[in-house]
């Protein structure tokens, strides 16, 4: 399980610095530069992946104004959410379209959706995401504590690397989705195939 003084602590250490946080609250420039950070970079962390620890379903409701023009019905997403990973009970996944904060399209509703939350305890993280987001962090600030000295490419190198193993196992904890296709994929299809007289 992790812990905000553990992550704190690893992108420290990922920085190169020697000192020891023992609370977010703490006010040496290290800590300060962190908590300035952590917010947009968890968000964009937890964007990068379908994280299972994130993903949340909700149903929304039309809301009370149509679209200027396209779509007849406009659905707003949750305050919530950080990415849209799938509408449900729509025909074709092209029918709909995400503009702001909003889900457009032909259908009344309600809408089901999964999608990424704003997951902000780190003790409901993931521990490999946790590991990843240290480095993020560290490559954030980095050059603002260690200056010219701090390799932030290798740091970069060591995040991607840490999101890759972290995506790789949590995709394994889940079965595989089959996704309804679309009618563009089906006609492909169905005009790929003819008679052939041997």
């Amino acid at each position: 399980m992790a812990s905000e003084v553990a992550i704190y602590n690893m992108a420290a250490a990922a920085i190169g610095a020697t000192t020891r946080i023992t609370d977010p609250k703490d006010n040496r420039t290290i800590a300060r530069n962190i908590r300035a950070v952590w917010d947009i970079q968890r968000q964009a962390a937890i964007r990068e992946g379908s994280w299972n620890f994130a993903v949340q379903r909700q149903q929304l409701g039309a809301t009370t104004s149509a679209p200027e023009h396209g779509y007849e019905y406009a659905f707003e997403l949750p305050a919530a959410c950080l990415r849209l990973i799938e509408v449900h009970d729509l025909i074709a996944y092209r029918d709909y379209q995400l503009e702001g904060r909003l889900v457009l399209t032909n259908v009344a509703g309600p809408l089901n959706i999964r999608f990424l939350a704003d997951v902000k305890e780190p003790a409901s993280w993931d521990t490999l995401f946790a590991e990843a987001f240290a480095y993020r962090i560290a490559w954030a600030i980095g050059t603002r504590i260690a200056g010219s000295s701090f390799d932030r490419d290798k740091v970069w190198r060591q995040y991607q690397d840490a999101l890759k193993s972290a995506k790789r196992v949590d995709a394994q904890e889940n079965p595989s989705i089959k996704r309804e296709e679309s009618d563009w994929i089906t006609a492909r299809h169905a005009s790929a195939s003819w008679d052939i007289d041997v």
